[in-house]
């Protein structure tokens, strides 16, 4: 069930399934229920050890960092920018493309007129 009165996008509700499907985000889920029982209630988990699980979660990056080295790990968190020429356009931006090649991929993706695709 999703509730959330403290949120700025929860009004007005002109479009529900609109709002579910485009606005509503994690902090929006008031109660969960599987096979009857309740994970979630008052946006908050049920039966569930969140501090033994960050500690799960720290021990597991302690472990990763330590074999894979400060510097790779570095370069893991922080990869190099690919040149720009090899970047796509956003298709979401409601703009003309900058290059073929993201109409072309786009088109090759979402079987549009050109692609071959159906």
């Amino acid at each position: 069930m999703i509730k959330n009165d403290a949120s700025p996008v929860s009004f007005p509700l002109l479009n529900p399934y609109g709002h579910v499907a485009f606005q509503a985000q994690r902090a929006d889920v008031d109660t969960v229920i599987i096979d009857g029982a309740i994970v979630k209630r008052d946006h908050q988990l049920v039966g569930v050890d969140l501090a033994k699980a960050r500690k799960a979660i720290d021990s597991t990056i302690d472990y990763l960092r330590s074999s894979l080295g400060g510097e790779e790990w570095h370069a893991g968190m922080h990869p190099e920018m690919p040149a720009d020429d090899k970047v796509l356009d956003n298709p979401y931006t409601y703009t003309d493309y900058r290059s073929a090649a993201t109409r072309e991929a786009r088109e090759s993706i979402f079987g549009e007129p050109g692609s071959g695709c159906s």
